[in-house]
């Protein structure tokens, strides 16, 4: 008998941490480096944030909280998938800046967060015990916040195992999805979601318009539902620049979901965008759904309530991104800014010879570490992250809960901390993983 009261799925929730490295995350950040007071500090670069950015948001929702009156409806009950001219200003800003199409502000509501529109999303496409396929690696999250509530399982679509073998384009095909739906069926069970994040996390891959297109048609065709996560739509890296240019063989520009789901019409067609990783503003609880499903978002209406976001910060918000230059001239920096802290992380790569997935966008960078091992193992990883860590203070994402096979991938988030500490990081990863190369 339980003592402590809880039903059998908070005991289950009660024991282990959301993430395998949340309990370092917090312990680094207690722990900072910095160049006067802490040199032998800790550099977290395994949470997706932007901080590069974030003084420049603070900077405009300062002048907003300080000099605008806050109108009544804040304090009242309002819509709960938004409040209509805050969707209004919304649709406005994707179809500008995002798709250059029209996006009617009926088909897009707002939860706190894109944990919690996946949540919601996922308990409204799917039946407990239906499985989502996932390209991997992809973000570890997607499996609790597809399950714990909903109860789907998550399939992990393997598209290569060396990342030699893949460039800055997805690796998706039609081939694979047909693959995975056999083996799937196999079990008994239903391919029912179809979830991809472009700009992916954690390669920084694209889908190219063409790529895009096929899936959906064949997701139509096989009553799938299909959902592209653009929560980096904007979040770019200039691939022109000389530094990594070469990195570079597809002729591929990134092209919003939103525009094809506007020629095709479908009920099965989806896009997730958020503002806590293009906006820096990962906690004001943002997060965007658009369908042109209008059962879907009259399922939305009510089941929203609990993760509904605050009425502050969508006027917040909403004041935010009517001012187009501000808008225009953020996302302009922040491409500036993503690209130098990148291309700070390739030239270690580079210079101690570790294979990566060249990012067209994101936060991130995939690194194949993997000679660095001194087991092929989940251990070997594991060892490897702590060692980094314990050695240098820089912590990394393993390759755990990515879904990927292969042993001894890391995820950097480059735009975690100051430039010029990523600078110190990344010195200091290089020579000690220099030093102690297996032989």
């Amino acid at each position: 008998m339980n003592k402590n009261g809880l039903s059998t799925r908070g005991n289950a929730l009660a024991s282990g941490s959301t993430r395998v490295d949340m309990e370092l995350f917090h312990n680094a950040m207690q722990d900072l480096y910095d160049p006067e007071t802490n040199p032998d500090g800790a550099f977290p670069l395994n949470v997706a944030e932007n901080r590069l950015m974030s003084g420049v948001i603070r900077e405009g929702l300062t002048g907003i909280t300080s000099k605008e009156t806050i109108p009544d409806w804040v304090l009242n009950y309002t819509e709960t998938i938004g409040h209509p001219e805050v969707r209004e200003t919304i649709a406005l800003f994707m179809e500008e800046h995002l798709c250059k199409c029209h996006i009617d502000p009926d088909s897009i509501g707002f939860s706190a967060g894109v944990s919690a529109i996946i949540e919601t999303s996922s308990f409204l496409l799917g039946n407990k015990g239906d499985v989502v396929v996932i390209p991997a690696p992809s973000y570890p999250m997607y499996t609790k916040d597809m399950g714990i509530k909903s109860g789907l399982e998550r399939y992990d679509l393997q598209t290569h195992y060396n990342i030699e073998e893949t460039g800055s384009a997805a690796p998706v095909t039609v081939p694979l999805l047909e693959e995975a739906k056999k083996k799937i069926r196999s079990e008994g069970k239903q391919f029912k979601l179809l979830v991809i994040t472009s700009p992916d996390n954690p390669t920084g891959c694209i889908y190219g318009e063409e790529q895009l297109r096929e899936l959906a048609e064949w997701c139509i065709g096989n009553n799938i539902h299909m959902i592209v996560n653009e929560i980096y739509a904007l979040s770019q890296i200039d691939t022109s620049d000389k530094l990594i240019s070469a990195d570079y063989k597809e002729d591929l520009v990134f092209t919003s979901f939103a525009s094809i789901m506007k020629d095709i019409q479908s009920d099965f067609l989806h896009l997730w965008y958020g503002l806590s990783k293009d906006f820096a503003m990962s906690g004001l609880r943002f997060g965007i759904v658009h369908s042109l499903n209008e059962d879907f978002i009259n399922a939305m209406r009510n089941i929203n309530i609990p993760h509904m976001v605050s009425n502050h910060t969508q006027w917040m918000v909403s004041e935010l991104f009517k001012r187009s230059d501000f808008i225009k001239g953020f996302v302009q920096k922040n491409k500036e800014m993503i690209t130098a802290s990148y291309t700070e992380v390739v030239k270690t790569l580079r210079k101690i010879g570790a294979p990566y997935i060249p990012a067209r966008g994101s936060l991130f960078i995939w690194a194949d570490l993997s000679k660095y091992l001194k087991e092929d193992s989940d251990k070997g990883q594991e060892e490897l992250w702590m060692d980094i860590y314990k050695n240098t203070g820089v912590l990394l994402t393993p390759g755990a809960g990515f879904g990927h096979r292969k042993k001894g991938l890391f995820r950097i988030v480059h735009t975690a901390i100051p430039a010029s500490h990523l600078a110190v990081a990344m010195k200091k990863m290089g020579s000690y993983l220099s030093r102690h190369q297996k032989v």
